[in-house]
C-alpha cells in the first residue's frame, strides 16, 4: 500500500545537497511527489511530498538521524494522506502579488485579512531585494489561494485593497 510523508530537512547549505537526500529517496524506491527547496540566509529548507511502500517510508524514519549525519540537516519525517484524500470544499483559485517598500508587518496584515475570509494560502513566498538605483530594500510577496466558493472575491479585493493603501503597497489580486 502506497504510503506518503512529509519530509522537512533544514540546515547548512553546500552544493549537492538535493542529490544527496534524493539518492537516499531512490535508494528506498520512495517517490518525491511534490517539493520546495531555498537557501535562506546561509542555511538550505527543503519541504517534500514523498510516497512509497510503508516498509520503504519506515526504513526511512529509522535512518533519518544517519541522513542528518551524513547531510548536514536535521531532518523531520511526518506521514500524511495522500494529495488526492484532501476534503475539497468549493473554492476558486487565485493568486495574490504585493510589492512595497519593506517595513514589518505586511504579511501579518495581507493573511490577517485572507484569514478573516477564510481563504486557504496554498503557497507563499516572500523576498526582500534591493532596487537597482536607489538600493533600498523593496519587498514581495506572492501567493497561491483558495478562496471558498460563498466568498465574494470583490469584498476580499476590496479588504486587500485598504492593506495596501495603509502599506502604500501595490496589489494584485486576481483568478489563477
Amino acid at each position: 500500500m502506497k504510503e506518503y510523508a512529509v519530509l522537512t530537512g533544514v540546515g547548512p547549505d553546500r552544493p549537492g545537497l538535493v542529490e544527496e537526500v534524493a539518492a537516499a529517496l531512490t535508494e528506498r524506491e520512495i517517490n518525491l511527489e511534490e517539493s520546495r527547496m531555498a537557501v535562506l540566509g546561509g542555511e538550505f529548507a527543503m519541504i517534500v511530498l514523498a510516497s512509497g511502500a510503508e516498509e520503504a517510508i519506515a526504513d526511512l524514519k529509522q535512518k533519518l538521524s544517519q541522513l542528518g549525519r551524513a547531510t548536514g540537516l536535521e531532518f523531520t519525517l511526518k506521514p500524511t494522506r495522500s494529495p488526492t484524500e484532501r476534503p475539497a470544499a468549493p473554492a476558486l483559485p487565485y493568486r495574490l502579488l504585493a510589492q512595497s517598500l519593506d517595513h514589518p508587518g505586511i504579511v501579518h496584515e495581507i493573511t490577517r485579512v485572507l484569514h478573516s475570509r477564510n481563504v486557504n494560502i496554498e503557497s507563499l513566498e516572500t523576498h526582500v531585494r534591493s532596487a537597482p538605483v536607489s538600493g533600498t530594500p523593496v519587498f514581495a510577496l506572492e501567493a497561491r489561494l483558495s478562496v471558498p466558493a460563498e466568498t465574494k472575491a470583490t469584498r476580499l479585493r476590496a479588504e486587500l485593497l485598504e492593506v495596501a493603501d495603509q502599506f502604500n503597497l501595490d496589489i494584485v489580486f486576481e483568478p489563477a
